[in-house]
């Protein structure tokens, strides 16, 4: 392996651990929790495209990233997030997808997607524990809809983050 790739990939996944360590110091301190974007998608999507056959890995790279930060179990988080992928991956094959809108619009259903994935793994762990405690009022979208607004905002951004030009795949 060639030592510029294997750097990239390593700052990939740096990146990849700053941006959920902010999403979670967004959501435990910010002025509106249910309004933090999810930030690792929006790295995720942005670059998506450009990796082609290796973004299952960048997938699992944030995952992984995420799960650090999380208390969300480690699976139900890359499947999550491998499922925002594979409806990116599935609507590229026919659609021009990597715009700014069509490809903002995918991350916020790809972030609303991850958090019904979460959502129901924890209505699981607390199912199991009996502890009476439930998730009814959990709201979705506003975190879809961050996460679409900051993807459209902050994914141009984010395709230009030093060191990840190596990852690029040439046509």
């Amino acid at each position: 392996m060639k030592r510029a790739p294997f750097f990239s990939w390593a700052l990939f996944a740096l990146y990849a651990l700053w941006f959920s360590a902010l999403q979670g110091a967004l959501a435990a301190h910010g002025p509106l929790p249910a309004w933090t974007p999810d930030l690792g998608l929006v790295l995720l999507f942005a670059w998506a495209a450009r990796l082609r056959e290796r973004a299952p890995l960048a997938a699992l790279t944030v995952a992984l990233a995420r799960a650090t930060f999380s208390a969300d179990p480690p699976a139900a988080v890359a499947a999550g997030v491998l499922g925002a992928l594979g409806l990116f991956a599935v609507l590229r094959s026919g659609l021009e997808v990597d715009r700014a809108l069509p490809r903002a619009f995918l991350c916020g259903l790809g972030a609303f997607g991850l958090g019904g994935v979460l959502l129901l793994a924890r209505e699981v762990a607390l199912a199991d524990q009996a502890s009476g405690a439930g998730l009814e009022g959990v709201r979705l979208w506003p975190m879809a809809l961050a996460t679409a607004l900051a993807c459209l905002v902050s994914a141009p951004l984010c395709q230009r983050l030093p060191g990840l030009a190596p990852l690029r795949r040439r046509a």
